[in-house]
Order: structure tokens, then sequence, then C-alpha cells
């Protein structure tokens, strides 16, 4: 049997899930604030000692590479690398908004039912100090449209095209300006049983990843540092 472990810190909301080839062995979503690394190291041990299984019985891993925080992105990202390194397994690497590849879903759209009468989805990451990462997609091609921008919450309001639907984590603040559909609070919680849905689909068809060169995706003004 092959398993899959999904893990997702990218945010304060952390995430593993376990996958075989048939099913969803396991899923954990938490709220982790600043203790990703052991909240998510000790997480993945209970999910494999439950599930009676070792760290070599997996065959790979999928990590999601950001956007999110800085040290939240890092830790899930380490722990990956370091797990399919150390026992040379497949890595597949996603983004929060878009998973890495051509006409492949974002974890969090995939996550959704798709809406009647909508001409476009936003998916939306907290980028902290009052701004959101944000990426557009077309409901029906199921593809992105363009790269993901940094918006503070004014401008994400003003950028928005109606009929809309948006989804991901929505600021309480932000929440409360907006007079559209908005996903309900269970669709909206990131979880790693989506990236592990795409991660072992992606894993099969053998595209995977360099562990060693996997690197976070950070929005562009962090890149330019």
């Amino acid at each position: 049997m092959s398993y899959l472990l999904a893990i997702d810190t990218c945010t304060r909301h952390s995430s593993i899930a376990l996958r075989d080839a048939t099913s969803l062995r396991a899923e954990l979503t938490w709220e982790c604030e600043r203790h990703h690394t052991a909240a998510v190291t000790a997480r993945i041990k209970q999910v494999l000692d439950e599930c009676g299984l070792k760290a070599s019985q997996l065959g790979a891993v999928a990590v999601a590479l950001g956007p999110g925080s800085f040290t939240g992105v890092r830790c899930g990202l380490s722990i990956a690398k370091g797990m399919a390194v150390a026992a040379e397994l497949g890595a597949v690497g996603a983004s929060t908004l878009a998973m890495i590849g051509v006409n492949a879903f974002d974890i969090i759209v995939a996550a959704q039912p798709m809406p009647i009468e909508t001409s476009v989805i936003y998916a939306l990451i907290e980028a902290g100090r009052n701004r959101v990462a944000v990426q557009t997609f077309d409901p029906t091609t199921q593809q992105a449209i363009g790269a993901f921008r940094l918006k503070s919450h004014t401008e994400f309001i003003a950028s928005i095209e109606q009929p809309a639907y948006i989804c991901g984590y929505i600021p309480p603040q932000l929440s409360s300006l907006l007079h559209i559909k908005v996903a309900s609070a269970p669709l909206n919680l990131r979880r790693a049983g989506y990236l592990a849905e795409l991660g072992y689909a992606r894993w099969q068809r053998g595209e995977i990843d360099n562990a060693m060169t996997l690197a976070p995706i950070y929005p562009p003004e962090t890149n330019a540092k």
C-alpha cells in the first residue's frame, strides 16, 4: 500500500492528512499560532501511530509552499523536506492558492462546490497587516486567471467583479465589509485532505518535485528582498 502525507502550515491554521490508494485515512486541522514545528511533528507521529503505520511506510509527502506567513511556510517546508530526503520519499509542492502546473486547481477552491451564476471566484489567504493574498479563478474552466496578488482589504473590495464568489481565509474585519456571496465557514477552512488528494494524483502520474530545491512562495514584495 502506498501512503502520502500532506502538510500545510502556511498560516495560523495547520493541517496534516494521510492518504492511501483509495481513501483519506486521517486528517487534523487546528489553530497553531507560533508553535508549528513542535505541534506538527507531534501530530504527524500521532496520526501515524493511530493508523498503525511507521514513517518508513510512507511513499510521498505533499507540502503547501505558500503564500502565507514567513515562519509558517518555512516550518512546514522544512519538515516535509527533511522527511523526503531522510526517507527518500517522493515530494510534491503546491501553492496555497494554485497547484503548481497547468490546469491544476487551487487547494482552497477545490474544496468548494461550484456556485451558480458566478463570473469569477476569489481565493484568499491572510497576509497580515490588513492584507490578503488573492488568486482569481474562472469557474467555467477551473483555471487561474493570472498570478496571485497581495492587496489591502480596501484594494481587494475595489477590485471585485460581480457576480463573484469568495472562499478561503476571510479576516473578520474584511468579512464585515463584504456584501456578496462568501463560502460558509466549514468550506473556507483550508484542509490538508484536499492537498493530499491533489498531491496523490500528481505522485501517481510521476510529477515529483526535487525535495532539495523546493522553495517557499512568498508575495512579490517579500521575494524582492
